[in-house]
Parts: C-alpha cells; structure tokens; sequence
C-alpha cells in the first residue's frame, strides 16, 4: 500500500506541476497525520519518503515496558532488543511499521490528506505563478460560458471573463483563443480564482506594448487610457525622442497598428494623442478632433474650460457627449466646453462684474477715504507701496512715519483712523447681509403661510 500511495503522489504531483521537494512534504505530512491518528497523543511518528524508489518508512515511538497495555504504545522489553542493545524500562524506541500495520482508516486519512495537501500546493503555485502578472495580457482557450460568464483554460489552471468584464459584441465558442488582461486573484470557495478582463484600460494599455514595438521597448510611453469599451477610447501616448512622432508610430502605415488592436476590441475606434506635461495643451490635445480657440483654467475647482468654434461645439462634445467624456477621463480634469458665441456673452458679463469690483473695492479703500491724509501723504504712501486703507491699516508706526517722514504720535493717530475707518465699513456690510438675509427668510416664510 505504501508504494501505490507513493505511485498515485507522484503522478498527482505531475499532473499538478508540483515540484519534487512540495509533493515529498505533502506525502510526508499525510503520512504523519494518518499515523499520529492511530497512535493518538503518546509521541510524534516519523516518516521518510523516497520517491525515486517509491518506498515510505513509518516510525512509531514506543515506551520499553514489562506488560503492554497497549500495542500501539508500548513494547514488551523482551522484544525492544530487536530494536536497541540494552533497552532499559521507561526508554523510548522507535519501531518501523507499514501503512497496512496502521490500517485501512490510517491508509484513507492518508490519501485523504494527500489530496488535500497537493491541493494546498496547488493553490500555493497559482498563486505564485500569477501574483506577479496582475495587469499582464494572458492568452487562453474557453472552455465553457456559464450564465454570460466564461471559463477559459489558461496552461493548468483556469480563469474566469465576468459578463462585466465583456465588450459588448464578445462572443465565443468551446475552444475558441481569446485574449485578456489578468484583473486580480480572488478567493472563491477557498479556492484562488483569476479574473480577466477585457473592459479595462490596462488592456488598451498591454495591447499597445504587444503590437507596438517602440511601445514595448520603452522607447515610446502610454500615458493614460481612456474607454468606453467595444465603442470608443482615447489613449496618450509620450516620446523623449525629438526624432519619432509617437502618434504615428502608434497608428502606422496606413493604420495598420491600431486597427489590429481596434480589431481585437470588437472594433472599438481608438484615438491616439500626444500627451503633454502642460494641462492645457493636453485637454486640446484630449479634445481633438475639434479646433480649441481659448482655454481657461480654474485650478481651484479642477475645471478647464474650453471655448471651440460654433460650427465645432457639437463635434467637441461628441455623440452623446462621449468625447468630452472621455477627454476628461484621460486628462483627469473636468471640462467646461463653450461655443465661441456664447462665450463671448459670458466674458462681457465677467468684464462687468469684475469692473464692479474693481470699483466697489477702490470706493471701499481708498486711502481718500482717511480724512487726516491730504494729497501729499498720499502720494507718499503710495509710492512707499501702501495704496489702499488695507495696508495702512496693517503697517507698523514705523513704517508709517518712514513713508510720510512724521513723528511717532502722528502715524500713532493715521494708522488708529485707518483702523477705526475700516473696522466701521466692515460692519456695516455685515450689517447689510444679515439685513438681506432676514429679508429673504421673510419672504419664504410668507409663501409657506400663503400655501396653508
């Protein structure tokens, strides 16, 4: 029995791509669990296992004594000289059984855990084998669709195409190749299962490395992906070559490398744009085919806007609004697209307001405001770099009495004015708002009588 366990290890063990040195452990392991099953808690079995003979040695440990108890644990001194010169009572000696002296429940607790311990190996070398691919493309042929999802044989194991993970119009039959990239290694069932995907970005992303050599070796970089899968996707692409057009080369002859990856995405259309460092020139770039005018950007809110042609507006925005959508994907910044016309409406409007403010501003802190002040001092104080009641109001004395050529007490009394004058508007504005505010929580208040 010992050798036709060894016989079934070894051939599970090839089966498996189990090393010589895994599949010895687990061997070894189920044999000492079966073993110290029979035995119970009085000592550890020992166990050695060659394979290349395909033999197995079980030792179990006995304790020397006059009357035996207990066949499995002790060992009639008489007896123990077979095993040790001068066996003393009390020592303890370490007797070679079979697997059939441990009988049948022993040899099935060990076939048992043979299984159980070449599928913990198992597990152990897909998990090492593709830890390190996550975000590699892997080929492999389906095997069988279960419920839109499918299973597909990767070498010797198998992986698994979620129906999410599908582009639209992807359909395959029993034996069928098929590409995708390794998403991630989850847990299923106590089981490691692999995950594809074919929707992600860094399948776009792989597909470029696996056709486009300047890709692959480096010479050329992916930036950033961007897809709306099987329908339309924005990939940039870099160079520090000064001597390559990244774009081109991505493209090639006649289209020739993109349409093979645009083949493999069920036709996905894929525009390829230099990417930039500068984030304006990459949202034109990213906005293309449409011809930018202007842009401003608003860094605060993360927004970039972007004014096209009128004729342009629909073709920036794309069917749907898909290539705005995708330009701000690939860019990371949102994006305010306006049409030259309406545009121009809106900056007359800021012109105005900013105008307002300009004069609000200048009415509210002119230094004219400060009645102690007469042309000269402000002149002064203004070619020393305090030309507004703000700054005068935060300058020190000294810098005061520098500025105007006056004593201490005198830029004492400007810079208290300053401050006086300045603490007064402040909370007459405040005042104001609260003001408004009441006003307009009156007036809601009246509309929910009316509507009782």
């Amino acid at each position: 029995m010992s050798r036709e366990l060894a016989k079934v290890a070894d051939e599970l063990g090839r089966e498996k791509g189990l090393s010589r040195d895994d599949l010895k452990n687990a061997l070894t392991e189920s044999i000492v669990a079966a073993a110290a099953k029979r035995i119970g808690k009085y000592g550890e079995p020992e166990v050695s296992v060659d394979l290349d003979k395909g033999e197995i040695e079980i030792y179990i440990p006995k304790e020397v004594v006059e009357e035996v108890d207990s066949k499995w644990h002790d060992i009639h001194i008489d007896d123990a000289v077979k095993y040790k010169d001068n066996p003393q009572l009390g020592d303890i000696i370490y007797i070679p059984v079979t697997l059939e002296d441990l009988g049948r429940q022993a040899a099935l607790v060990a076939k048992q855990k043979l299984m159980e311990k070449i599928r913990e190996a198992e597990k152990n070398i897909i998990y090492q084998d593709f830890q390190n691919k996550i975000g590699d493309v892997v080929t492999g042929t389906v095997l069988k669709t279960e419920r839109d999802n499918i299973v597909v044989n990767i070498g010797k194991t198998e992986a698994l195409l979620p129906k999410r993970e599908k582009i639209p119009g992807d359909f395959y039959n029993r034996g069928d190749y098929i590409r995708a990239v390794l998403l991630e290694i989850r847990v299923h069932r106590g089981w490691p299962q692999l995950v594809l995907s074919r929707t992600h970005p860094d399948f776009l992303k792989k597909l470029f490395e696996v056709e486009i050599p300047e890709v692959f070796e480096g010479i050329i970089e992916v930036k950033g992906c961007a897809r709306e899968p099987g329908d339309r996707a924005k990939v940039s692409v870099y160079t520090l070559n000064s001597n390559i057009d990244p774009v081109g080369a991505c493209i090639g002859l006649k289209g020739v490398r993109i349409n093979s990856i645009s083949n493999e995405l069920r036709g996905e259309k894929i525009d390829v744009i230099e990417w930039s460092p500068d984030p304006v020139r990459y949202v034109c770039n990213a906005i293309s085919p449409s011809q930018v005018l202007l842009t401003n950007i608003f860094e605060d809110e993360e927004t970039i806007e972007v004014v096209v042609p009128d004729d342009q507006l629909s073709l920036a925005i794309g069917k749907r609004g898909q290539n705005v959508r995708l330009a701000a994907m690939l860019t990371g910044w949102r994006l305010d697209v306006l049409k030259e016309s309406e545009y121009n409406v809106i900056r007359k409007v800021r012109m105005e307001e900013q105008e307002q403010e300009f004069k609000e501003f200048y009415e509210l802190y002119n230094l004219e405001n400060i009645d102690i002040l007469d042309d000269t001092m402000i002149t002064k104080l203004i070619e020393a770099g305090i030309d507004d009641v703000e700054k005068l109001s935060t300058s020190s004395v000294d810098e005061i009495s520098l500025a105007l050529s006056i004593d201490e007490a005198q830029a004492i009394e400007i810079l208290n004015e300053a401050i006086d004058y300045l603490t007064s508007k402040l909370e007459e504005l405040d005042s104001e708002e609260e003001s408004e505010t009441g006003e307009d929580a009156g007036v809601e208040v009246e509309t929910e009588e009316e509507e009782e």
